[in-house]
């Protein structure tokens, strides 16, 4: 079984600002292939926070000479495209990914993409939280934190692990047991990786906004007809 973790570092909350990768490909559970590289933001969207500085340590002056996103894509499309993606906050990665895709008029690549922040909320609720550095911490996985390539591959650890608590071997074993649903991106849009109470909740949630708007077109109806009677 193949996949690919990925972890992304910002120089601010702008998703375009994105100033490193880190991606690591496993084939059964082990990584076989590591990738770390720092980019270049657009001018535009690439001032450096000074809080996002003094969580990954990474300056403005270290990326001057970095490649753009656009040219660091020739380097890892191919460990993206078609591949299962993971990532801890996936929903944040992934819309990283396809922003700057966006951006620089790049096809969005077909993937598919799981969450190990929901995965190991389901798994192991006990835990204190579910960030990054306290699921390693509780499995015993070495993570220098906010290095892309180390979270990246603490991520693909995690998932690891998940996959062998549950002793499955492929992918959607795992999100049978846990009823999830795998998240998917394609040029044709994109499907959230979702927990069944996430899913449930959103039907529920369009279920009461499309009796408001019943509700709503009936009394104007009401209104209008009134109006007509008295015309």
């Amino acid at each position: 079984m193949k996949f690919t973790a990925i972890d992304f570092e910002t120089a601010n909350a702008s998703m375009l600002s994105a100033c490193s990768i880190g991606v690591v490909e496993f084939e059964d559970n082990v990584p076989v292939k590591e990738t770390i590289t720092l980019i270049r933001p657009p001018e535009e969207y690439g001032k450096f926070n000074w809080y996002n500085v003094r969580i990954h340590g990474i300056k403005k002056n270290m990326v001057k000479d970095a490649p753009t996103f656009d040219q660091v894509w020739e380097q890892i499309h191919s460990s993206i495209e078609n591949q299962l993606i993971v990532c801890h906050n996936a929903a944040f990665d992934t819309a990283v990914l396809c922003k700057l895709l966006e951006y620089y008029g790049i096809p969005v690549p077909e993937f598919d993409y799981v969450c190990t922040v929901k995965i190991s909320q389901l798994l192991w609720p006990e835990m204190e939280n579910h960030k990054l550095d306290t699921v390693c911490s509780d499995l015993d996985i070495r993570l220098n934190h906010h290095e892309a390539l180390s979270d990246a591959r603490a991520c693909g650890l995690i998932f690891a692990e998940a996959l062998k608590s549950q002793h499955c071997f492929q992918t959607q074993d795992l999100l049978d047991a846990l009823e999830m649903r795998i998240g998917h991106v394609s040029q044709a849009g994109r499907q959230s990786c979702s927990t069944s109470a996430e899913i449930r909740k959103k039907i529920q949630s369009e279920k009461k906004k499309q009796e408001s708007r019943r509700r709503y077109y009936a009394k104007r109806r009401m209104t209008t007809e009134k109006g007509a009677k008295h015309s």
